[in-house]
């Protein structure tokens, strides 16, 4: 399994080498905190290695058991996804206490559509850890799914209030700016996510795949509106394909998001398409 995540880099073996001189010593929660760790780095095989120890040591420990299937469901691979929501389940059961298994839960059902079941969930999730940013913002897109636009920024606030040091969760605020048509406040927002800190490696693919889904949905709407060849706004959207190309020529070197980036992929490749169409007009 951890062969389809992709191997650990280099700098991640090198990682769990150390750890793992002192593993004598080390409990499932610190292998669990460095299975985070990596995470954070985007580093998803290492990670998936880490939780695995931590539950070699306590089968039924809940943070890892969450850790190792967000690190499933953050590789992308669409053959994963069963494995991460039957491990998220595991954790509701093992620990129901713990928040983790219902967020991950809720959030792969409300990307198959089950908003009401995702909702309940969530609301679980809220109920355990009303205090942690990843709660809040699933709770934020459920809501922003939901069109309940000021529900939504309410959450997001909220999340980034909890975690300032965060800057990839002001991509909360870039696809609120979005549903809102606000393309100029969307690329706004992730400008200034990167202008402060961020969670790691993890948190710079955030922000720019919120710049790429911007981007491309600029593009689109440049096109749908260009009332012939010669109109100014397919240069412009022209400028925002090239822009998104460039974003997923990176995504595509990353460990993880192997089905996302090639939904993204074959998006930019329609709109390609419908660009040169109505240039041709």
């Amino acid at each position: 399994m951890i062969d389809r995540v992709r191997r650990p880099t280099p700098r991640g073996w090198a990682l769990l080498l150390v750890v793992g001189l002192s593993a004598c010593s080390m409990s499932a929660a610190r292998w669990s905190e460095e299975g985070d760790r990596l995470l954070r780095q985007n580093d998803l095989a290492a990670a998936e290695q880490a939780y695995s120890r931590a539950l070699q040591l306590e089968p039924h420990y809940g943070p890892a058991i969450y850790g190792k299937a967000w690190a499933l469901y953050a590789s992308g691979h669409q053959s994963l996804r069963p494995v991460a929501k039957q491990l998220f389940s595991r954790a509701i059961e093992y620990a129901p206490s713990f928040y983790g298994g219902y967020r991950g839960k809720g959030v792969l059902l409300l990307e198959e559509g089950q908003v009401l079941a995702a909702e309940r969930l969530l609301r679980e999730a809220y109920k355990h850890a009303p205090d942690e940013p990843a709660v809040l913002g699933s709770l934020g897109q459920l809501y922003l799914q939901a069109d309940r636009l000021e529900e939504a920024e309410e959450m997001f606030r909220g999340a980034m209030s909890l975690a300032p040091e965060r800057g990839e969760l002001r991509r909360y605020l870039a696809d609120l700016a979005l549903a809102r048509n606000d393309f100029e406040g969307a690329l706004a927002a992730i400008e200034q996510g990167r202008a402060g800190p961020v969670g790691g490696l993890r948190g710079r693919h955030i922000l720019d795949e919120g710049e790429e889904v911007i981007r491309l949905e600029r593009a689109r709407r440049w096109i749908d509106e260009a009332e012939g060849a010669a109109d100014p706004r397919l240069t412009h959207a022209q400028e925002e394909l090239e822009r998104a190309e460039q974003l997923l020529e990176t995504a595509e070197q990353g460990p993880g998001g192997t089905s996302r980036v090639l939904a993204r992929r074959r998006y930019h490749q329609l709109l390609l398409r419908r660009l040169e169409q109505r240039a041709a007009l």
